[in-house]
């Protein structure tokens, strides 16, 4: 077999293994009734204090649904990018391979970074789970940042502060800070910051979110 007949061999199996599907998702939710109330998505609105290294989010989208007399609303701050601005090698690394240099990071997720807060909000109006992520033993110096998704009940107005470069959060309940106005997550900015992907790989994955965002609201203004 000729050198180059390998060569292309292996490369078409590297290619297969990065793009081959590894997760299927359904665009479906059984059982919630996807929703859009803009008055109600602002009375629960979180807050985000971020540190200024970290830069400050430029956009807070939210979708939302119902489920057995309960509403369920995600929020999604948008963010033009992310970087490790610590010194050392792996930073460099992380900059050079992923939010810069080959930008995996784009290629993998979609543009921007894109983070959420989900609450579960009671028939009365009461908080019963706010969801979001952390960051889990989190050191700047290392490569990556571990994820770690915290399930917890609080009373508004919530506050978050971000304590990662990729921008998780941690909740200062209680707190109060600077409230973004959320806007409703049309189908048209779904789809263009690539929320869901109904067959993902290890290059293609879709972003963080819930399984009743992924049908839109009937009233969806573009």
């Amino acid at each position: 077999m000729k050198k180059w007949t390998v060569v292309l061999l292996v490369l078409a199996g590297i290619f297969w293994f990065l793009m081959r599907t590894t997760r299927t998702n359904s665009l479906e939710a059984p059982g919630f009734e996807p929703m859009r109330d803009d008055s109600m998505a602002v009375r629960y609105a979180p807050a985000v204090v971020s540190p200024e290294e970290f830069g400050q989010p430029d956009a807070l989208y939210y979708r939302a649904a119902r489920s057995n007399g309960k509403v369920y609303i995600t929020y999604h701050f948008v963010w033009a990018g992310e970087s490790n601005p610590a010194p050392g090698f792996l930073p460099w690394l992380n900059r050079t391979l992923y939010t810069g240099g080959l930008r995996l990071q784009k290629t993998i997720f979609g543009k921007g970074d894109v983070e959420m807060v989900s609450l579960v909000i009671d028939s009365s109006g009461n908080i019963d789970e706010v969801i979001y992520e952390t960051a889990e033993n989190h050191d700047p110096s290392d490569f990556s940042v571990k994820h770690s998704t915290v399930r917890t009940v609080a009373k508004p107005p919530l506050l978050f502060r971000v304590v990662s470069w990729n921008h998780l959060f941690l909740l200062e309940a209680g707190l109060s800070g600077k409230v973004m106005r959320p806007e409703y997550f049309s189908q048209t900015l779904w789809d263009e910051y690539e929320m869901v992907k109904e067959r993902e790989s290890l290059l293609k994955k879709s972003r963080a979110h819930l399984p009743y965002e992924r049908r839109a609201a009937v009233q969806n203004p573009d």
